[in-house]
């Protein structure tokens, strides 16, 4: 999987840095780019024998290597690059990181539904892998980015289904809210959402993703919190 996923990123990362270049250097426009999310599975053979194969989504990063790398790597030996992207992954996510160090709504969220899954199902095992439905974040700020990077992105960078062609994940979960619904479009084409009871659409909705057993799409953490997170997550899980 991980050779796959290089061999991914590697054959679009000299298109997407000579797309990037005329932005970084471009002063009138202040909002730039932070580095792609490139993903790695942390054990291959677990992954890949796992009962539960999950990939949860988040919109975007909160900037990406902040405080590690202090730009974006636009070196022409881009697999000096892409390896150093990797290895930022391995020690953020795949280490454990996220929840110990980094917390936060978001990842104390996807922690609370770890634990809420592995309650339900003890006999089952479950891996998973993070991804984000936009992969190129802004630099040093959180948000969206602004239209001329996204377009760079999905004309240089639309890598999410290979991602999951390589991985198989059987279960994803969007933890995007309704208003990247968009983006979703942009990345799978015209899907088809469902309303998960007792909640609306908006709310809660399961997804068809091809290829994939089962999807679904609530709102980001942060909004599950005030919310009453157990019930969403309680409806995702009981579904599975």
């Amino acid at each position: 999987m991980n050779n796959k996923l290089f061999e991914l990123y590697s054959s679009k990362w000299d298109e997407l840095c000579s797309a990037m270049i005329p932005i970084l250097e471009n002063k009138d426009l202040e909002i730039k780019p932070t580095n792609p999310l490139l993903l790695s599975v942390d054990n291959e053979d677990d992954f890949r024998n796992a009962d539960f194969r999950v990939m949860f989504f988040g919109q975007e990063t909160k900037d990406w290597s902040a405080g590690i790398e202090p730009q974006y790597r636009l070196n022409p030996q881009h697999d000096d690059d892409i390896g150093f992207i990797l290895n930022i992954y391995k020690e953020f996510y795949n280490s454990g990181y996220c929840y110990i160090h980094h917390g936060g709504q978001f990842w104390n969220g996807v922690n609370r539904f770890r634990k809420m899954l592995g309650e339900k199902y003890p006999d089952k095992k479950i891996c998973y892998v993070w991804n984000n439905i936009v992969k190129i974040g802004i630099f040093e700020d959180k948000g969206c980015p602004p239209n001329y990077i996204y377009d760079v992105e999905r004309k240089y960078f639309s890598v999410v289904k290979e991602e999951i062609n390589i991985i198989k994940p059987n279960v994803i979960l969007f933890l995007t809210g309704p208003n990247y619904d968009n983006k979703i479009s942009d990345t799978f084409g015209q899907v088809t959402y469902s309303a998960l009871s007792p909640f609306s659409e908006r709310e809660l909705a399961k997804i068809s993703i091809p290829d994939v057993d089962v999807a679904f799409r609530t709102y980001h953490p942060g909004y599950l919190w005030r919310n009453n997170i157990e019930r969403f997550f309680d409806a995702i899980v009981d579904e599975i």
